[in-house]
């Protein structure tokens, strides 16, 4: 009976460790990428606090947009909404388009007079304005 018992004692100890062993890399794989996911969305959390745009003038067909926050935007990829409608790139022009940034002004030509317009950049920041 002795001899029994610790073969069953060694062998449930083997076997713990066996799985142990494939357990912990796999606990190890997750966290890191737990990690990776925190990382990019606080990167992505401070991007869109440090980001803030005001629409300034409204002139004709063209409103004025100030890049208010600290970082450079995308000018290109800029989204307008008019009236709850959302707008394609052909139907507003942005001049000048590329690089828009800090303390840095653009101008859209949205071609109407009239309305609610959303401008939104990439990460979702956005500012209103209401046309006459």
């Amino acid at each position: 009976m002795g001899f029994s018992t610790s073969a069953v004692v060694v062998i449930f100890t083997a076997s713990i460790m066996y799985m142990a062993s494939m357990f912990y890399p796999l606990a190890d794989m997750s966290y890191q990428q737990l990690q990776e996911a925190k990382k990019i969305s606080n990167e992505l959390w401070n991007e869109k606090l440090n980001t803030k745009i005001v629409i300034t003038k409204w002139q004709g067909n063209n409103l004025t947009v100030f890049n208010n926050g600290s970082i450079p935007l995308n000018s290109s990829k800029i989204n307008v909404i008019i009236d709850g409608i959302f707008k394609s790139s052909p139907s507003y022009t942005v001049n000048p388009s590329g690089i828009w940034p800090p303390r840095a002004s653009i101008d859209v030509n949205i071609g109407t007079g009239s309305g609610k317009v959303k401008i939104i950049v990439a990460n979702g920041a956005a500012d209103y304005y209401s046309l006459p």
